[in-house]
C-alpha cells in the first residue's frame, strides 16, 4: 500500500485528486455523468467538517458484477441503488493510516436509505491496520476492501483508494444465508430458522422485529451449537414462552446503537430483550459472552451487527463462565447423544423472503398481508385464516412484541423502550 503526505494547507479540491488519477477515471465518469449534486458536495467539504471517502479504483467498478447487491445494482444501471452504494463509501470524519488501530473501529456514513440502514447516524463501515503497512475496510456481506493508496489529502478530507468496492449491508436473513456458505463452523442458518420457527405455520412476530428495528445486535450460535443441544431445544419448543424467551436472550436492542466488537470490553453488561442480562469477558485473546466464545464479530447487517457464538446462551444460566482452554465451550443446555451438523435443527423453518410485517397479536384467528423482501426484489403473500383482524404493520409488531416482552415504556417517544 502506497502512502500520500498529508498537507492540509495545500490540499487539492475533490475532483482535482480526480482528475491527476488515472486509476479514478471510473470513479470520476460515474460521478460526472449520473451523480453532478454528489460531485459539488464532495468539492463543496471542508477542511473543519471532514470527510473520508473511500475512492473505487477502475478495478474495483470491474469486479463490480460479481459481488451481491453490487452486481444487479452496476448490471441494471440502477442509478437509486448505486446512489446508495457511493454514499457508503463516504465516512464522517478524517480517518487516516495513522488515526485507525490494529483492531477494527466502525464509522458512520452517509448512507442512509432505509433499505440497507437502519442504524442510527448512518450505516457503519469497519476499518483496521494490519501491521504498519495494510489498511482493509470490512462492509456488508463480510467484504474486505483493501487499499492500494492511503491518505490522499483533499480539501474535504482524505481520500483512500480501495480495490473492491464496500457492499451495503443487507438483512439479517440475507446475510445469515450467504454467510453460511462459508465453513460449516460460522454457518448460522439455524438461528435464523428458530426466529421464524411456529408450530401453527403462522409468522413470529420475533421475525418481523429483526428485520424492522434499528440498532439491533445480535448473538448467533453457529449451527453445530444449536444441533449439539438439539434435543433440549426441541423440549422447550414446546412452550413457546420459554423458547422465544431463549431467543430473545441473544438479542440486544439500543443502548447507544449496534454494540460492535470494539465496544465489547471486558466487564461489559448487557441487557436483553428477555430482560436477562449478558455478561462480556475477554480472556486469552478471546471475547466471551457469558460462557460462550465470539468465534466471529461483526458481521454486518442492515439494522445492527451479529457476532456468531460457539455455544446456545440460556436466560436460566446467567452466571455461565468461559473456559478459555476449551476450544469449543460446554453447552449450558443439555446435549445430545449423538451429533451431527448436517441435522442442525430449524433450517428448514428459513424464510423464502425477509419478513417486514407480520400479525401484532399472535392469536389463531388472523387475516391480512405479510410484506416480504427478497433479495434484489419485492414479493407480497397473503395468510388468511378466522375472522378478523386489520392488516398489521412494522410499527405495530415492534410495540406488541415490546409489550408481550415487558420492555413497553408510556414515557419513551414512541412508547417503546
Amino acid at each position: 500500500m502506497r502512502f500520500c503526505s498529508i498537507l492540509p494547507d495545500s490540499s487539492p479540491s475533490f475532483s482535482d485528486v480526480l482528475s491527476s488519477r488515472k486509476n479514478l477515471t471510473t470513479f470520476k465518469n460515474t460521478l460526472q455523468s449520473d451523480y453532478p449534486d454528489l460531485l459539488s458536495r464532495l468539492n463543496a467539504q471542508t477542511s473543519s467538517s471532514p470527510i473520508t471517502i473511500l475512492a473505487p479504483s477502475d478495478n474495483a467498478f470491474a469486479k463490480t458484477t460479481y459481488y451481491p447487491v453490487l452486481g444487479p445494482a452496476f448490471n441494471n444501471h440502477d442509478l437509486v441503488a448505486i446512489q446508495n452504494i457511493l454514499n457508503y463509501h463516504i465516512l464522517n470524519g478524517s480517518h487516516t493510516s495513522k488515526d485507525l488501530i490494529t483492531q477494527f473501529q466502525f464509522f458512520p456514513t452517509w448512507l442512509n436509505n432505509a433499505t440497507f440502514s437502519n442504524v442510527t447516524h448512518g450505516q457503519r463501515v469497519g476499518g483496521v491496520m494490519q501491521g504498519s503497512t495494510d489498511m482493509i475496510w470490512t462492509s456488508g456481506e463480510s467484504a474486505r476492501s483493501t487499499v492500494s493508496e492511503a491518505d490522499i489529502p483533499f480539501a474535504g478530507g482524505v481520500i483512500h483508494v480501495i480495490e473492491t468496492m464496500v457492499t451495503p449491508p443487507t438483512s439479517f436473513p440475507a446475510t445469515a444465508e450467504i454467510f453460511s456458505t462459508a465453513s460449516e463452523p460460522f454457518e448460522i442458518t439455524s438461528f435464523l430458522g428458530a426466529t421464524y420457527f411456529s408450530k401453527n405455520n403462522t409468522i413470529p412476530a420475533l421475525a418481523a422485529f429483526l428485520n424492522e428495528t434499528s440498532d439491533l445486535t445480535i448473538f448467533a450460535p453457529n449451527n453445530a451449537a444449536l444441533e449439539s443441544v438439539a434435543s433440549a431445544l426441541e423440549s422447550l419448543s414446546d412452550d413457546p414462552t420459554a423458547f422465544t424467551k431463549l431467543l430473545d436472550y441473544h438479542i440486544v436492542v439500543g443502548q447507544g446503537g449496534p454494540i460492535y466488537s470494539t465496544n465489547l470490553t471486558n466487564g461489559t453488561t448487557l441487557r436483553t430483550l428477555a430482560g436477562e442480562t449478558l455478561s462480556i469477558s475477554i480472556v486469552a485473546n478471546s471475547r466471551f459472552v457469558n460462557s460462550a466464545r465470539i468465534l466471529t464479530p461483526d458481521l454486518l447487517i442492515s439494522n445492527g451487527v451479529v457476532h456468531v457464538l460457539d455455544n446456545v446462551l440460556s436466560p436460566d444460566d446467567t452466571a455461565a463462565v468461559p473456559q478459555p482452554t476449551r476450544a469449543t465451550q460446554v453447552p449450558v443446555l443439555s446435549t445430545n447423544t449423538q451429533f451431527a451438523i448436517s441435522e442442525a435443527p430449524f433450517t428448514t423453518f428459513m424464510p423464502w423472503a425477509v419478513v417486514t410485517n407480520a400479525p401484532p397479536t399472535m392469536g389463531s384467528a388472523r387475516t391480512g398481508t405479510v410484506t416480504a423482501t427478497a433479495t434484489g426484489a419485492v414479493a407480497t403473500s397473503t395468510t388468511k385464516g378466522g375472522a378478523g383482524r386489520a392488516a398489521g404493520c412494522a410499527d405495530a409488531v415492534e410495540a406488541g412484541y415490546r409489550r408481550s416482552r415487558g420492555l413497553f415504556d408510556a414515557a419513551s417517544s414512541h412508547g417503546w423502550l
